[in-house]
């Protein structure tokens, strides 16, 4: 711990006590902000990416730009059949030997996140019947394996182009160590990644492979099996490999049930020590990725804390401890990154079951969604900025200052591993180079930014159309209090004191004062969805913007505001009246000023 606090001198001390504020001085960059490293989620099986609660879950998702980067997910290489929650089908891609490959199913699944901006984090999973006899069962030789992978890159290349193609993460298999995954040993995968890799080099095309995906399972098998992953790698010096990936979560059935965001840590900082003894020449840029840093196993297992505040807590502790990991670890180049497998909407089967997803759905149907709290953390997530001004590691409070192009951005959450009560923080950032601010402060807790709560914390519940207009309310991102604007930043200093119960996550976004008008939406339609209507428009690219300002009039009656501030660009209005009506947007900026409106009429 002493040798951690020194590679973090200047950042505040770990110590859950009221904190006095930071000092005057102008800011010292301690390193980069990479938010990419941390807006990646999970879908389990690449069919479902094209089912129509997916693609709403999708749409959502890219109405906030920069909430979210990357979507993980399997079966890309025995696709055409969903699968709910482990590989049993061998899908249609290839299904004899002397039959022709086809990538439909695949190539279809991943246009649905190239073409919405969304990166691809391939899981090169599992066997179709031509390679084995069944999905996870290795064959007895893996030549019929590396022309799949091979035909699957040419494939991809030919639809999206080598350029992008080269942007994505592919990674050899899932969880070997785990028998729902893999009926063979642990070298028989090794086997199985230099046959991938050979594949890779074969096809000539330049992409990012990694591998082992291995299930940190404790106490021993995860840093033992990692050990023979980058022993296999020191052995074989011209094997590709460009992240290291594991799967630590906050707990495993065998551990107590309240997850300890700190044996994430400890996976990382063991992962990055054997890379370090064992692959020293490698480790300069290599990305170590738990692409699974949950709370607790079992995706489709309910489990309370994922509908409420805790789930958005522990994802920015997380980001903030494993933040700080990099930055201890400047000067060897590695970078720790995080990941959650949050967005598999398709295993909810009611409002509010527990299940490990983004969205909760209503009883009007099941691509009727409402955000649940853990969508907000990466809300809070695109805020930050590129640079790492200060950070706090926890254990229980945790907190990152960042900078950027016209903004200062601090992310706060009070996670504890065990009973605790309100902290008071005394945050403060000096430095800043303009003379008025706005300095406004998000948050979600146990009453805000959370439908979950304002449903009564039941799970699971019924959400009737009544309720999910109520709820849609609730869901949308709240402030702690009312912005302050064009403030002065008394010798570029900005001083606030913060209250934060368990599991409350604040950010504080402060911008400079602008009394520019912004400019208007642009693309604002209207479809109707049975009694509802779904309105979206071309999201702002304007960094100061705020939310959005959405107003209805229907026959007869005078314009209504009727939805929150919204920092997405989409909103449903639900069972609005019948007949003619009428939506307007505005923008808002930080600084409280509005621009023009945009328009469009419908009839439902």
């Amino acid at each position: 711990m002493a040798g951690r606090r020194a590679v973090l001198a200047g950042m505040a001390a770990a110590a859950l006590a009221p904190r006095a504020a930071a000092a005057t001085e102008p800011p010292i960059v301690l390193g980069a902000f990479r938010r990419e490293e941390f807006n990646t989620v999970g879908v389990f099986d690449a069919d479902w990416l094209v089912e129509p609660r997916m693609t709403r879950m999708l749409d959502a998702m890219v109405a906030s730009p920069g909430a979210f980067g990357a979507v993980r997910f399997f079966g890309v290489l025995n696709a055409g059949e969903r699968e709910q929650v482990f590989p049993v089908s061998s899908g249609r891609t290839w299904p004899a030997p002397g039959a022709p490959m086809d990538f439909t199913a695949s190539l279809a699944a991943l246009e649905a996140l190239v073409s919405r901006g969304l990166l691809p984090f391939v899981g090169l999973t599992f066997f179709p019947a031509a390679v084995s006899a069944g999905p996870i069962e290795p064959p007895d030789s893996f030549a019929r394996w590396r022309m799949l992978v091979r035909g699957f890159l040419d494939a991809a290349v030919a639809r999206f182009c080598a350029d992008e193609v080269g942007r994505w993460w592919l990674e050899a298999w899932n969880e070997p160590n785990m028998p729902q995954f893999w009926h063979g040993d642990f070298d028989g995968y090794l086997a199985l990644y230099r046959a991938t890799a050979q594949a890779v080099r074969d096809s000539g095309h330049g992409v990012l492979l990694g591998g082992p995906a291995l299930a940190w399972m404790p106490p021993e098998e995860g840093p033992r099996l990692m050990r023979r992953f980058l022993e296999f790698l020191r052995d074989e010096p011209d094997m590709p490999c460009d992240f290291i990936s594991y799967h630590r979560k906050g707990s495993w059935v065998t551990e107590e049930a309240a997850p300890r965001l700190s044996r994430l840590v400890t996976a990382a900082e063991q992962t990055a020590a054997l890379a370090l003894d064992l692959v020293p020449a490698r480790c300069r840029g290599l990305a170590l990725v738990n692409n699974e840093a949950d709370m607790m196993v079992g995706f489709d297992v309910p489990y309370a804390p994922r509908m409420d505040e805790r789930f958005p807590a522990w994802l920015a502790a997380s980001t903030i401890a494993h933040a700080g990991l990099s930055l201890r670890h400047g000067a060897t180049g590695l970078r720790f990154l995080a990941a959650a497998d949050n967005a598999n909407q398709h295993l909810m089967r009611a409002p509010f079951d527990g299940r490990r997803t983004l969205f909760t759905r209503t009883d009007a149907g099941p691509d009727d969604l409402l955000k649940l709290p853990v969508f907000h953390f990466y809300e809070l997530l695109r805020l930050l900025g590129e640079e790492v001004l200060s950070l706090d590691p926890g254990p229980e409070l945790f907190q990152m200052t960042t900078r950027g192009e016209g903004r200062v951005a601090a992310l706060v959450t009070l996670h504890p591993e065990g009973a605790a009560g309100p902290h008071r923080l005394a945050w403060s950032v000096a430095g800043l180079p303009w003379q008025r601010v706005n300095v406004i402060v998000f948050r979600i807790d146990a009453t805000r930014s959370n439908a979950f709560a304002a449903a009564g914390r039941r799970m699971p519940a019924t959400i009737d159309a009544a309720a999910a207009r109520r709820l849609g309310e609730a869901a949308e991102l709240a402030l702690d209090a009312p912005p302050r604007r064009g403030i002065a930043a008394r010798d570029g200093r900005v001083a606030l004191d913060l209250v934060l119960d368990p599991y409350a996550t604040l950010l504080v976004w402060i911008t400079p004062f602008d009394p520019a008008v912004p400019a208007a939406p642009e693309s604002l339609r209207g479809v109707a969805r049975g009694a509802d209507v779904l309105l979206r428009w071309t999201p702002s690219p304007d960094p100061a913007l705020q939310g959005y300002e959405l107003s209805r009039r229907s026959a007869g009656a005078s314009w209504r505001v009727v939805a929150p501030l919204l920092r997405g660009a989409e909103w449903t209005d639900r069972a609005p009246p019948a007949g003619r009506l009428d939506y307007r947007l505005r923008l808002l900026s930080a600084s409280g000023k509005r621009g023009p409106a945009a328009s469009c009429a419908m009839r439902r």
